[in-house]
């Protein structure tokens, strides 16, 4: 009986065994083909995944952002230079008419154009633009006909590291866009080629906003920015009496400022002196009960 049942289950073990082996086998070599399939088309991951396995790129195409940085050009270093005067002048229009003729000599333009007029003086403000190979020319031009400065500054910056930052990245992100519009010719899909569009999208917005970037420090590294402020005192301002009765009024204003100031924090003097009361109060019972 027991033979006769072994060799009734005998064979039918042998068949599950062989049919898992098989499944076993399916299994791994499907996963390795999805593992194939998915290396392919992930063609740009650099950037974002592909939608679709027809969708693929050359895997060539990946190492072309590694290669972008041995692309670029050194570089001479780029430098954004600033400055700042101001000067007393005893003629305005005299000095003003001057500094046109420097603006126009060193082919500089005026950004800023501001006067001003104040108790004691009336003062123009200049924000001129100059090409950087002019600056140092004409500061030196400037301290050669002002007398004194109240003040002088002049500053460098280096930003050659954040223009090679963004150069590397506008190149490597119109690599990645060409990849992108080279796959949009192969799609086959309405839903394929609207998802390629959106990447597309997504790219030329990033590249636009880092040529943006890469412009403005183009443009402040090829001119330079100084601001000159001169002014003028008023004849009734020179005297020693004017300049005392200009300081009293200035005093006065002043104080009548401190005391707008303080009539508007009304409500929080109101409250410190009820607080104040109150302890007062409270101290002066527990005294008694004590």
């Amino acid at each position: 009986m027991m033979k006769r049942m072994f060799r009734l289950l005998f064979p039918l073990c042998l068949i599950f065994f062989i049919a898992a082996c098989a499944g076993d086998g399916n299994v791994a070599s499907t996963g390795e083909g999805r593992g194939g399939a998915l290396t392919e088309y992930y063609g740009v991951a650099d950037e974002m995944p592909m939608p679709k396995r027809a969708l693929q790129a050359p895997v060539a195409d990946v190492k072309q952002s590694g290669e972008a940085i041995n692309n670029l050009d050194v570089v001479d270093p780029k430098i954004i230079r600033e400055g700042g005067v101001t000067f007393q002048t005893p003629d305005l229009k005299q000095t003003r008419t001057f500094f046109d003729s420097l603006i126009q000599r060193y082919k500089a333009y005026v950004v800023n154009d501001d006067q001003y007029k104040f108790d004691d003086r009336i003062e123009q403000r200049l924000v001129i633009r100059v090409p950087a190979d002019g600056f140092d020319a004409l500061v030196g031009e400037l301290e050669r006909n002002v007398e004194r400065f109240d003040s002088r500054t002049i500053s460098a910056r280096d930003v050659t590291e954040e223009f090679l930052d963004v150069s590397l990245r506008i190149q490597i992100k119109k690599e990645t866009e060409k990849r992108y519009r080279d796959i949009l010719t192969r799609a086959k899909t309405v839903k394929d080629i609207l998802e390629v569009e959106r990447y597309l999208g997504r790219i030329r917005t990033e590249i636009e906003s880092l040529e943006g970037r890469l412009k403005y420090l183009e443009n402040r590294i090829s001119f330079s920015t100084l601001t000159v402020t001169f002014y003028e005192l008023k004849p009734e301002a020179v005297g020693f009496s004017s300049q005392f009765s200009v300081a009293l009024k200035n005093g006065w204003n002043n104080f009548m400022l401190f005391i707008l100031w303080g009539v508007s924090l009304w409500p929080f003097i109101i409250a410190g002196l009820v607080l104040l009361l109150i302890l007062f109060v409270i101290a002066r019972r527990r005294k008694r009960a004590g």
